[in-house]
């Protein structure tokens, strides 16, 4: 298996945005509160890059040379990709849940502090609650999650 290989498709992202999911949830029953935090971020950083691929109809995964703004990891920037910021959002019940998913940054997990639990919490939480950042991707941009 190639392991340097980028996802290709809506379902390739699907996942390994699933596997970052399930990595999140068993860090954190582990009490490894800085790699459950990563490990949303890289979720909701993979859930995005498959809403990008179904909402532009997209075939394949661009290189970066073709597409160098998909290439990032910061879901803010993703989100600016799909048309979405905080404030487009309104008064949207999600606001407040995608608010605390966009204070994670790819940096975070090279911070040797410990991550206090009530950080992964609120992040874990807000990603993947019945009314969380995952359930709203998938409804907006139309995904099976």
């Amino acid at each position: 298996m190639d392991w340097e290989r980028t996802p290709q498709s809506v379902e390739e992202w699907l996942a390994v945005a699933k596997r970052h999911r399930s990595d999140a949830r068993l860090l954190k029953k582990a009490k490894h509160y800085s790699s459950a935090w990563n490990s949303v971020g890289f979720s909701i950083e993979c859930y995005l890059k498959a809403a990008i691929m179904n909402k532009f109809r997209l075939n394949r995964w661009p290189d970066k040379s073709e597409k160098p703004d998909l290439w990032v990891h910061e879901p803010i920037e993703l989100l600016r990709v799909l048309g979405v910021t905080t404030n487009s959002l309104g008064k949207h019940p999600v606001r407040s849940r995608l608010k605390t998913v966009l204070d994670w940054h790819r940096q975070h997990g090279y911070n040797p502090n410990a991550l206090p639990e009530k950080f992964a919490e609120q992040i874990y939480d807000a990603a993947f609650s019945s009314d969380g950042v995952v359930e709203w991707i998938a409804q907006t941009f139309h995904l099976p999650c």
